[in-house]
């Protein structure tokens, strides 16, 4: 009788654990939807020409020492049409960022004041999106960290 009774408790207490597991709350969604970023996911990094992501748009998944003299090119990135507007497009992206989001689902992206990684800064936690602050509309670099 009472290996009965002990039974009957740890099931008693078994099925308790699994209705409160079952009834906890969903994990929250990140900030990222699908659509942001061009619709491409977990690899960039994007800046965009007015607040709230909206206007012309960039996105990197390299490290830029200076958004006026991309790659070593010579030439200037860009704000590009990406369906969120057209305020911007064809702006210059150095000194004309006023949002962001990340998208990536390791790395933390950093957009710097300064060209080559330096002075105030904005950090972007991965999969996050948000305005500018240090860097709102001065913005000359950026990189993975």
């Amino acid at each position: 009788m009472r290996v009965r009774k002990s039974a009957v408790s740890a099931a008693l207490a078994a099925a308790g654990t699994l209705s409160m597991l079952a009834t906890a709350a969903p994990a929250q969604a990140d900030s990222i939807p699908d659509s942001l970023c061009g619709g491409v996911i977990d690899s960039h990094y994007c800046l965009w020409y007015n607040s709230n992501q909206l206007g012309g748009w960039t996105a990197t998944t390299a490290n830029v020492a200076n958004w006026g003299n991309y790659e070593g090119s010579g030439y200037p990135m860009h704000f590009t049409n990406g369906g969120q507007g057209t305020n911007g497009t064809g702006q210059s992206v150095k000194n004309n960022a006023a949002s962001y989001a990340n998208s990536d689902y390791d790395r933390t992206g950093v957009s710097y004041f300064n060209s080559n990684y330096a002075g105030a800064s904005d950090v972007a936690p991965p999969r996050d999106k948000g305005n500018l602050v240090n860097t709102y509309n001065n913005n000359a670099s950026f990189r993975w960290r």
